[in-house]
């Protein structure tokens, strides 16, 4: 039976799934990778910025990890995705094991956050799984946004945020997120807040008391502590 429902997963991934190559693989820092795919349905996908893609990590199942492309090159047919790697879970067993010239298997892109509806001026609020939509934030709003993120390693995400072309404020990781929440209310602007989900609800909690609130609020947790099956 297990064997019967592989195959099945195979045969429905082939149908619903577009298929990639992978070309590239770069390490950025001991916990961050990039990749670059590429497809011929690349060039002709709904894709905009915020977009999401969920990767199939494993053959003979149905198990995806979602992630936000960035370099989304319609012309060449690539995409970029980067990934904050760490634990053993399934996601992070693909990315160390993935090679240039290995297939790979993507459902989307869909509709995640829109960042083509921001305001002129952003603030940005998120953690180390937030890097694939900074970047494509960082891509299409080269100006206006102002990124204010917490992390396990402040320093080692700084240095890949900016060689992504983000220059961001990356405070460390705390259970009352104060240094977080401290920097967060300022000027006029709308708030991008994703990441942990306890960072997110915490945040657009406190946004309706600051001075000025934001215009727009545009929130989502992509993981919680203990729990499974968020994006």
């Amino acid at each position: 039976m297990a064997r019967i429902t592989e195959r099945l997963a195979d045969l429905a991934s082939g149908a619903f799934f577009t298929q990639a190559v992978v070309t590239a693989k770069t390490a950025l820092s001991e916990h961050f990778v990039r990749v670059e795919l590429r497809s011929d349905r690349f060039r002709t996908a709904p894709w905009t910025p915020g977009c999401k893609v969920q990767l199939r990590t494993d053959r003979g199942t149905m198990t995806r990890r979602t992630y936000t492309p960035f370099g989304w090159d319609t012309a060449e047919g690539t995409v970029s995705l980067v990934a904050y790697v760490h634990g053993a879970g399934p996601a992070a067993r693909w990315f160390d094991r993935v090679t240039p010239g290995d297939a790979c298997e993507l459902f989307g892109p869909r509709r995640s956050i829109d960042l083509t509806g921001v305001a002129s001026q952003v603030v940005f609020v998120g953690d180390e799984t937030s890097v694939g939509l900074a970047a494509a934030l960082g891509q299409t709003r080269p100006d206006g946004v102002t990124y204010l993120l917490e992390a396990t390693d402040p320093a080692e995400y700084t240095k890949v945020l900016a060689g992504l072309g983000v220059t961001a404020t990356v405070v460390p990781k705390t259970a009352d997120r104060r240094d977080l929440l401290a920097a967060a209310g300022t000027g006029a602007y709308d708030l991008v807040v994703t990441g942990d989900a306890a960072t997110v609800g915490p945040v657009r909690r406190a946004a309706g008391g600051w001075t000025p609130a934001p215009g727009k609020v545009f929130g989502k947790a992509y993981w919680a502590e203990g729990r499974t099956g968020l994006d």
